[in-house]
């Protein structure tokens, strides 16, 4: 049988000192620009290895491939260095009601397609609460609407949706975590020690 909790032996006020509100994360690049030399170079040692294939391979064939494969790294080395993770929160309802009185305040005479595109910088730029380098800490950031075009401008319109997009899970979805992912060590059939 379950015990009724009576409210008054309950205090929320303690229960939420140290709750948040949910978040979400996600990583975008700003050497995104080098994935078209990766495809390049993918083709060339591609193309190398069926050229050679079931054939002998001189010292110069070989050190022609490795050459490739190095840059190939270098290049993948520089993409993943490149990474920066954002972090975005929920908004409650009356930090959208004060967000949505001043941007009207701020846009009131511009046409609604414009008010509109604005509207989404502005609850970006409320919700975006920290980054993270990839071998950085995390920090937490306050940016506006400038920044936030800035880094539109920086990264393009395919990764910002990555962006929004976690911003919507932050807000709409019920918070959950995923440890599927993480394997079984090895020798255990159930992934219990």
């Amino acid at each position: 049988m379950t015990e009724t909790l009576n409210p008054k032996d309950f205090n929320l006020d303690d229960w939420a000192l140290d709750a948040n509100l949910p978040e979400e994360s996600a990583d975008v690049y700003k050497r995104a620009d080098v994935v078209s030399e990766l495809s390049a170079l993918k083709r060339q040692i591609e193309t190398h290895r069926e050229a050679f294939a079931g054939a002998e391979k001189t010292a110069g064939d070989v050190s022609g491939i490795r050459v490739l494969e190095a840059k190939y790294s270098e290049l993948v080395e520089t993409f993943a260095h490149s990474k920066l993770t954002i972090y975005v929160r929920a908004i409650t309802s009356d930090e959208r009601e004060a967000l949505r009185a001043a941007h009207e305040e701020r846009t009131k005479t511009w046409d609604p397609q414009r008010k509109n595109r604005e509207y989404g910088f502005d609850l970006l730029a409320a919700s975006i609460t920290a980054v993270r380098p990839l071998d950085g800490d995390r920090t937490d950031v306050r940016w506006d609407v400038h920044q936030i075009k800035k880094l539109e401008q920086a990264i393009g319109g395919s990764q910002m949706s990555l962006i929004l997009a976690a911003r919507e899970v932050a807000q709409n979805q019920v918070p959950a975590v995923d440890a599927d992912f993480l394997h079984k060590p090895s020798g255990s059939d159930d992934g219990q020690d």
